[in-house]
């Protein structure tokens, strides 16, 4: 893997942050917050009309041909600038329609998602073990389809979405696991909204006998799909945390340059250095393994020794880094005032969601 990035993936990431600079301040982020929508629909239509939607797209759907790190690349900068949208699930979402849906979920639905911003997310929860998913619906056969039913947890951004993807097991039987395309706006589905640490909102939604037809399932139905969708969701809620830790080690720089105690900078204090030279060598770990988890993803559907390897790291050193910026900071880095709790509670959510450490490390010996 060759991780020098080349002239397109600059301007790329340059043009984001100039963008997000402009359009994405932190008082936004702070508005967002208290706002039950959760996110700006101005800045998501601008978001679309940059083309950032069907950034990894066919070109033949609307999209640009882009490689998955070139979006990688572009959440890395939407979790410096702490944006608060659906990107990651859209984009999980749109890739897997991509990659497993026919031509006519294709046809209809891609080009919507890469030009209009029709938001469809994943609502699939991964076992424990790492090994299958934890509640996948029920399908009971009916005329032309299925009656599905069943409770789906933590779906993110469920109340501003327009279609699920939701795991099904027929009880026809079968161990396979189908993915089908549900409108979330149904009579027979209800939800309800959860409390969140993060921006991310997350909802529980509870399916009644819904009915979905053949032609909602999607082409493959198994299990190396369900495999796929963690690992792109996965890969990129790592990058985007490495976005918003590259903007806290700066700020941490910042603030250990400004503060003054006993007539001095504290950055001059032998201990803050080495805080701060700690908090920079993980994060590049951290920044590379991500890197090399989205090229892997790009090259090739067998990825999953590199994002097991990214997201065991991200479970040790994510904390590491931010509790290293809360000791340099002291009492002022835990005030609503102040910007670092924005970054605390984007990062250590999503690093929460990864699978437990075991199951990266397993993941990791066996292959």
């Amino acid at each position: 893997m060759n991780i020098q990035l080349s002239e397109t993936q600059e301007m790329l990431r340059t043009s984001a942050r100039e963008f997000l600079s402009e359009n994405c301040p932190v008082s936004l982020v702070r508005e967002m917050r208290r706002d039950g929508t959760g996110f700006p629909p101005a800045l998501w239509e601008a978001m679309t009309e940059l083309g950032w939607l069907g950034l990894s797209l066919p070109e033949d759907c609307g999209g640009s041909g882009m490689p998955f790190l070139d979006l990688c690349l572009l959440q890395e900068e939407l979790g410096r600038a702490c944006a608060p949208t659906p990107f990651i699930p859209v984009a999980t979402a749109s890739l897997l329609i991509s990659e497993y849906g026919s031509a006519a979920q294709k046809n209809e639905l891609l080009p919507r998602i890469a030009t209009s911003g029709l938001i469809v997310v994943p609502a699939l929860q991964p076992a424990h073990d790492g090994k299958g998913l934890e509640q996948p619906l029920t399908a009971e056969p009916s005329a032309g389809g299925w009656k599905v039913s069943g409770r789906l947890e933590f779906v993110p951004w469920a109340g501003a979405a327009a279609s699920m993807l939701c795991p099904m097991k027929l009880e026809t039987g079968g161990a396979d696991t189908h993915l089908a395309i549900i409108p979330v706006n149904t009579q027979e589905i209800s939800l309800t909204p959860l409390h969140a640490v993060g921006p991310d909102r997350l909802w529980n939604v509870e399916l009644q006998s819904v009915p979905v037809t053949t032609d909602a399932v999607l082409a493959v139905s198994d299990a190396r799909i369900v495999a796929r969708a963690h690992a792109l969701m996965d890969t990129a809620r790592c990058c985007d945390i490495v976005g918003a830790l590259g903007f806290v080690l700066e700020a941490t720089v910042a603030y250990a340059k400004d503060r003054r105690q006993f007539n001095r900078s504290i950055g001059s204090f032998q201990a803050i250095q080495h805080y701060c030279a700690d908090m920079h060598i993980m994060l590049e770990g951290l920044r590379i393994a991500a890197y090399a988890a989205a090229w892997s993803l790009s090259e090739t559907r067998e990825a999953g020794r590199d994002v097991a390897i990214l997201c065991s790291y991200a479970h040790r050193v994510v904390p590491q880094i931010l509790n290293l910026a809360h000791q340099v900071h002291g009492a002022m880095g835990v005030t609503q005032e102040h910007d670092l709790h924005l970054y605390t509670t984007r990062a250590i959510p999503p690093a929460h969601d990864l699978l437990p450490t075991a199951t990266y490390l397993d993941a990791v010996l066996t292959e």
